[in-house]
């Protein structure tokens, strides 16, 4: 892969550098990266202090880009200010969302208050210890980048953070006014994210800090993220909303944060700027200077990092309380399977009972049923409470139009509990009748007959008064 050779060629590089001095790029010598904010100086958008300003953007762009005067114009558009280094300049916008302001239906001081009280709940999504998962609290990101294939030609040209505090939530949005200016941001984004806790994205892991990790390594930077805690939301998100959007057509195929909050917390965008179009808006900046298409496209990743933090606390307050707090039986059954992937089978269990309950009482969406029953007889197996199990499959097969798949299973489960666990040989001898009625063609009903053979054997030996051959129990 790319990035593991990136990652070998700075592994054997970057000790060669003199301490004073780092190869930038283009292989010329720069002063060495900031260790803090003394190194970067905030400039209004435009005043006196313009030259210090002007020298930083010559020594970062050799003949083409934006000027001061762009620079500090594309700033007093977005409402931010502009931030040089040796290595060049950042747009940084701040922007604060309050506690008692609302996302939607949902006010941002509940949100922010779970994720503060999360920290067990977390723990679940992280895989990990309690206080790993919210070590020095959670901070999230979200890019805005020039296409989304990825590699070495694709660059964050918008980097979204945000974190949490007890007056709301607070992001900071780094802008990269041009190409030649992304060591700078680089840099910028590495000394804030310095002092940040657990890492929380929406497809993170796949995308966002692969594709900035690229970025880090081809300027020979060390990498700000290397072994920060990571929760990647997209998969715990599809577990727990996925089954519910499916049943009333809500959510799309991809599970997007954008539908999500609208499913989660009502909220609709108005304005909102395309995905699509946000790459061609950045390369129009780029070439005319002009910020004004920019703000929606900032106002989206904004949107987006708040919507993130919304999900968030939606499955941790999920986690936190039980099959009681779900809004509906799509929603107990996602927190089953979130329970049962995280290793509580107990919790796992008692949701999986809440959801075909419910779903028994609907009663027009026997898929999901038998999809709710099939795992929860799966997790009674896995208890070793075999009878339990036995009931869940019974249950199953007499589903009414229950999948054909589901209901095989089900006889299939049923013939080896009778024939193996209980040694009944004649309730084995129905399950598998009735199994190789139902098995079609191809292989099920080849496994269907003999599996038939098997028993009728072994029930001619008793009727004769043989002792019958333990087979081995099949699982």
């Amino acid at each position: 892969m790319l990035t593991d050779r990136l990652r070998g060629i700075v592994g054997g590089a970057v000790p060669r550098v003199a301490p004073e001095l780092r190869p930038d790029v283009a292989g010329t010598e720069v002063p060495p990266p900031r260790t803090d904010d003394a190194a970067s100086t905030a400039v209004p958008a435009i005043g006196t202090e313009g030259e210090a300003l002007q020298a930083a953007v010559r020594a970062a762009r050799p003949s083409r880009g934006l000027s001061v005067a762009d620079l500090g114009r594309a700033a007093s558009v977005l409402g931010g200010t502009v931030v040089t280094s040796s290595t060049g300049a950042t747009i940084v916008v701040e922007r604060h969302y309050a506690a008692a302001s609302l996302h939607g239906r949902v006010r941002i001081g509940e949100v922010t208050q779970t994720l503060a009280e999360g920290r067990e709940a977390l723990a679940l999504l992280n895989g990990g210890s309690a206080r790993d998962a919210a070590r020095d609290g959670l901070w999230f990101l979200d890019l805005e980048t020039t296409g989304l294939a990825g590699g070495a030609g694709t660059q964050a040209f918008l980097v979204g953070c945000a974190h949490l505090s007890d007056e709301g939530v607070q992001v900071r949005q780094f802008l990269m006014p041009g190409y030649e200016h992304e060591r700078a941001l680089l840099l910028e984004v590495a000394a804030w994210a310095a002092a940040r806790g657990t890492l929380v994205t929406f497809n993170g892991k796949s995308f966002d800090v692969p594709l900035i990790e690229t970025r880090y390594l081809l300027h020979r930077v060390p990498f700000p993220l290397d072994g920060v805690p990571h929760t990647d939301m997209l998969h715990p998100a599809r577990r727990l909303w996925r089954a519910r959007g499916a049943a009333d057509g809500a959510l799309d195929g991809s599970c997007s944060l954008g539908t999500l909050e609208r499913l989660l917390a009502g909220v609709h965008r108005v304005g909102d700027v395309p995905g699509f179009e946000i790459p061609g808006r950045y390369f129009q900046f780029v070439r005319d200077g002009q910020a004004a298409p920019l703000e929606a496209v900032l106002e989206h990743n904004r949107i987006d990092l708040v919507s993130l933090a919304l999900v968030m606390a939606r499955a941790l307050q999920l986690i936190a309380r039980g099959p009681g707090a779900t809004r509906d039986p799509y929603e107990c059954l996602g927190l089953a399977r979130l329970y049962e992937r995280g290793g509580r089978a107990d919790e796992a269990e008692s949701a999986y009972v809440a959801a075909v309950d419910q779903l028994m009482r609907i009663g027009r969406d026997p898929e999901t049923c038998g999809d709710a029953l099939r795992r929860l007889a799966h997790c009674r197996r896995r208890a070793g409470r075999l009878r339990e199990a036995a009931a869940a499959w019974q249950r199953l097969a007499e589903l009414p139009r229950c999948p054909a798949a589901y209901r095989l299973e089900a006889r299939e489960a049923l013939a080896i509990f009778h024939e193996h666990r209980v040694r009944d040989i004649h309730a084995a001898h129905r399950q598998a009748q009735q199994l190789l009625r139902e098995a079609g063609t191809g292989r099920k009903r080849d496994e269907a007959e003999h599996r038939l053979r098997r028993i009728e054997r072994k029930l001619e030996a008793r009727v004769a008064g043989t002792p019958l051959w333990e087979e081995p129990a099949e699982r």
